[in-house]
């Protein structure tokens, strides 16, 4: 499952931290075998976890997952002994302060896998880079995503929270290269657009609005930070206003069980059909949202959004349309088929809170078992009666707001991320 494009991400300290865990060598754990005080006791812990090397990572991320909690149980006790055997031989100034480091490192990234299983496991199958290359990135977003939300459950994860546009800008390889003009990449026109008015909006596609404590339960994770970069696109200012408004839908283009998974938009208002949605400032070419009906998005790399965050905007869509009664979109979306997954079972969202969210919508928009079935997950070891009931009712207070146009995505941190996103990425409005 190798690709020869990377992940467009910077080189970090973290992910050289990364790179060398993963490969399970460090300068530290030779410095400690090589001191004889420690030897006996390290040596054999040594040879348990060199016996499992990167070269026999699974491929499958499910395996891969198990695979990667083992190396960490075996490296956390071989430091662990460690900082006893330095204690006794009385070499603290020399090892501690690193052991301690490197300890803390190996722990965030344990909590990780245990807190974000889930979702690790749906962006490793995603994704078109050799599993272990995707791990490393994964990681990288699962920390900065924890600084964001002030490390909940991290130990001081060292990335600090990049804006949110410019996490997707890295992640999508937005901007346009080369150029002196500032230009992004709006993945429905499939075209460089300048930052100008209209320009292109960095759209979120769960709005951050939606963040609750109930949420990471929905997702059937402990952390569901919709800062995620994955959480993302970038669309022309008046498609990114349909999208908000429901008037358009993103969905699977062909099977979901591609990698890269591919998407097209939908156009579920008939009467914006013949209307012209972008006029082009260099050759005049006009573009009808007729001409993007039923149209691949387009991308720059390999990198995509979240199928989940992508599904739960699917069903916050379908009650939009349903509310707004617009002609014959129902044929355009059939409920639940094209989102079925044979190849990637596991679904997104909890059934058990989607049914009460329904029923608490109430006949005004009601969710089809359909869009239930296709992308929901039962997972009775987790199952809460009350936590279904709190998630329900604080979610369909803000799906009936947003099916109804009152909520949008909250501006205020929308517009701090575009200034400080804009420094970063070196644009000036036009």
């Amino acid at each position: 499952m190798s690709s020869s494009k990377q992940l467009t991400l910077p080189v970090t300290p973290e992910k050289q931290r990364s790179d060398s865990r993963l490969s399970m060598r460090s300068t530290l754990t030779d410095e400690l075998i090589a001191t004889p005080e420690f030897s006996p006791k390290l040596s054999p812990l040594k040879r348990t976890f060199s016996q499992t090397s990167l070269n026999d990572a699974p491929q499958f991320a499910s395996a891969f997952i198990h695979w990667r909690l083992q190396c960490l149980d075996e490296q956390i006790k071989f430091l662990t002994t460690a900082e006893e055997a330095v204690i006794e031989a009385k070499k603290e100034e020399q090892f501690m302060s690193r052991i301690s480091q490197e300890l803390e490192d190996l722990e965030s990234e344990k909590v990780v896998l245990i807190s974000q299983k889930r979702f690790l496991l749906q962006d490793l199958e995603d994704a078109t880079l050799a599993t272990s290359d995707a791990y490393i990135a994964e990681l990288e977003y699962a920390f900065a995503n924890a600084s964001a939300y002030g490390a909940r459950s991290l130990k001081q994860p060292r990335t600090e929270r990049k804006p949110f546009k410019v996490a997707v800008a890295t992640y999508l390889d937005s901007k346009k290269p080369h150029t002196m003009l500032d230009m992004l990449f709006c993945q429905v026109l499939g075209k460089y657009i300048p930052n100008a008015e209209p320009g292109v909006t960095c759209a979120h596609i769960v709005p951050f609005s939606f963040d609750s404590k109930q949420l990471p339960y929905m997702f059937g994770t402990e952390e569901a930070a919709l800062t995620s970069p994955r959480n993302g696109m970038f669309l022309f200012d008046p498609i990114e206003k349909a999208f908000d408004n429901g008037q358009i839908a993103i969905v699977p283009h062909g099977s979901i069980d591609q990698n890269p998974t591919e998407w097209k938009v939908v156009v579920l208002q008939n009467d914006l059909l013949d209307k012209v949605i972008y006029q082009d400032p260099y050759d005049d070419e006009e573009t009808k949202w007729k001409d993007l009906d039923g149209e691949k998005l387009q991308w720059k790399n390999n990198n995509r959004p979240a199928r989940r965050y992508l599904y739960m905007r699917y069903a916050l869509t379908w009650l939009a349309a349903r509310r707004a009664g617009y002609v014959g979109w129902q044929a355009k979306v059939p409920p639940g088929t094209m989102w079925a997954s044979p190849g990637k079972p596991g679904g997104y969202l909890r059934n058990s809170i989607l049914r009460v969210l329904a029923s608490k919508i109430g006949d005004k928009a009601p969710l089809p078992q359909d869009v239930i079935l296709a992308g929901g997950f039962d997972e009775p070891q987790s199952h809460s009666v009350v936590k279904d009931q709190a998630g329900a009712l604080t979610l369909s207070v803000l799906v009936r707001d947003h099916v109804e146009g009152k909520l949008r995505d909250e501006k205020e941190e929308e517009e701090f991320d575009e200034a400080v996103a804009e420094e970063m990425m070196g644009l000036a409005p036009g």
